[in-house]
């Protein structure tokens, strides 16, 4: 989170990924540290040992759609 603060403060493009369990805690901590803006990507966590599960395709899916991600308007 700080890091991808940090890039987007200083002009570049930034998604950030965070688990779904921890996505109250990225949004409070850019609104926090001044950008509610950030692009947050939220993911399912799975658990340990599961290969695959199917909401874990989502997380697959949007590596694919990363560079649309950056360009697109928050």
């Amino acid at each position: 989170m700080r890091d991808g603060i940090t890039l987007a403060k200083a002009g570049h493009p930034v998604v950030v990924f965070v688990y779904d369990n921890f996505e109250r805690a990225a949004r409070a901590q850019a609104r926090g540290l001044g950008i509610a803006e950030l692009r947050i990507f939220v993911y399912p966590q799975y658990k340990p040992g599961d290969l695959l599960p199917p909401e874990a395709a989502k997380a697959v899916k949007a590596a694919g759609e990363f560079p649309a991600l950056l360009t697109a308007k928050a």
